[in-house]
């Protein structure tokens, strides 16, 4: 989406930020920014592209002849500074955005992309420019949040407090405008503000990590350590993934050709549900460069979400050929493996993913499972000891683990081995009071009536 802007009578400043409440003080502000003289067909910056795919120094190259016929066009400066900052030459694509700025004065994509480019490298230096876009466009949410998160870093939480208020305004649905108002409402005591705004945050973006921490620390605060330590043990199950709803930004990123990027684009829309779009961004990617490990294990992801089991398998296969130490390949196969009734193939790669994480209970439990349903009660019992000390806090693989706990000592208590059946009992029921589990009730009569 392209938001050219007709140049008005009164240059309207951004609402609520009185360091830009006057005219006469964004327009020195414009004049600062146009004050370079520009630069010559010969000046077009040129990266160096050593190990760029040959797509993206097609791309590139044309976007420069472009320029080179055509110097004083500020948008083709502007789309050249696109496809530089998509594809990382971060210094050149500033450079094409400083041009683009001068050359369109009333377009708000280019000082909005400059000032998101410098704030990667300086905060207070990408004040005047977010100023700048916000008075061209000040109805667009996405910059007021970056504006305001720039307030936040260097210290100035009142105005950037109303910063994240006006984003909340134009757009309730901008979890990171939330997020941002309980930040600072944290910051400021404010523990019941706080958790407000940042519940609200997590029910717009539930898989954002940092808005689950937080939100935690504000529960724990605002005194309910309890539900405070229940969101924290789950928001270590989440990713670091803190996608934002910015179309402007969103579409510098849709205009990268190389395989990293097809990679990026396939998580953010894996993130939303969109499996027919990652899937095939991530084909796309792996015809570019196939020797790239992560794109096939990805697809593997996808493939298992979207219900293709054999096509998952395959390509989690073949991630695994490429690098077999890589992060959560040896586990999703040995889940993959286990579905399929593979149990032999399955019990291997569990050990194996044991060897490269002693730590991992969800590797514990199914090398458990699998010993159990093979009649070797030693391993099963010794395995689910080790996942016991473990104390997994992760809720799914702590449930997990009383069910198999509890459903060994049932068998132990049928095979008339009552000792061997409370013990079991026992530590299921440890984690379940530790937990604040239901199921504790029920774990403590049954325990009783084995003791019998």
């Amino acid at each position: 989406m392209t938001r050219a802007v007709l140049a008005k009578p009164t240059v309207r400043a951004p609402a609520l930020w009185p360091a830009f409440a006057r005219s006469d003080i964004v327009a020195a502000i414009l004049l600062v920014l146009l004050t370079t003289a520009p630069l010559s067909a010969q000046q077009v910056p040129e990266p160096r592209l050593d190990g760029a795919e040959p797509a993206v120094r097609q791309r590139l190259a044309s976007l420069q002849a472009d320029l080179r016929a055509d110097p004083r066009n500020g948008d083709a400066w502007g789309r050249y500074g696109m496809a530089l900052e998509a594809h990382t030459f971060t210094d050149e694509a500033i450079a094409a955005y400083r041009q683009a700025h001068e050359l369109a004065p009333t377009t708000f994509r280019w000082p909005y992309l400059l000032a998101a480019l410098i704030d990667e490298r300086s905060a207070a230096d990408s004040l005047p420019l977010y100023g700048a876009a916000l008075a061209l466009d000040p109805d667009y949410a996405p910059a007021h949040v970056r504006l305001a998160e720039a307030l936040e870093r260097t210290g100035q939480s009142d105005a950037a407090d109303r910063e994240y208020a006006q984003a909340a305004r134009l757009d309730p649905t901008n979890a990171h405008a939330q997020a941002g108002l309980g930040r600072l409402a944290l910051a400021g005591g404010d523990a019941d503000a706080a958790v407000r705004y940042l519940s609200r945050a997590r029910e717009l973006a539930p898989e954002n990590r940092s808005f689950a921490v937080t939100l935690a620390q504000a529960y724990a605060r605002a005194g309910d350590r309890q539900r405070g330590q229940q969101l924290a043990a789950a928001a270590r199950s989440l990713g670091r993934i803190n996608y934002r709803n910015d179309p402007i930004r969103s579409s510098v990123q849709d205009l990268a050709l190389d395989a990293r990027s097809h990679l990026r684009r396939a998580n953010a829309h894996r993130v939303h549900g969109e499996l027919d779009l990652a899937e095939r961004e991530l084909r796309a990617g792996i015809e570019l460069d196939p020797s790239r490990p992560e794109l096939h294990f990805v697809l593997a992801e996808v493939l298992a979400a979207s219900g293709d089991q054999p096509g998952s398998l395959a390509a989690a296969r073949r991630a695994y050929e490429l690098h077999p130490e890589l992060e959560g390949v040896v586990p999703f196969l040995a889940r993959a493996l286990f579905q399929t009734g593979d149990l032999r193939s399955a019990l291997a790669m569990a050990e194996e993913a044991l060897q490269l994480n002693a730590g991992d209970v969800s590797m514990m439990l199914l090398v458990a499972l699998i010993s159990a349903e093979r009649g070797d009660v030693v391993r099963t019992v010794e395995i689910l000891d080790r996942a016991y000390q473990a104390r997994p806090q992760d809720p799914p693989t702590r449930d997990g683990l009383i069910q198999l706990l509890t459903n060994v000592g049932e068998a132990m208590a049928s095979s008339g081995l009552p000792d061997a059946a409370a013990r079991q009992f026992e530590k299921a029921l440890d984690l379940a009071d530790e937990a604040g589990s239901p199921e504790a009730a029920g774990l403590r009569r049954r325990l009783a009536q084995v003791r019998r």
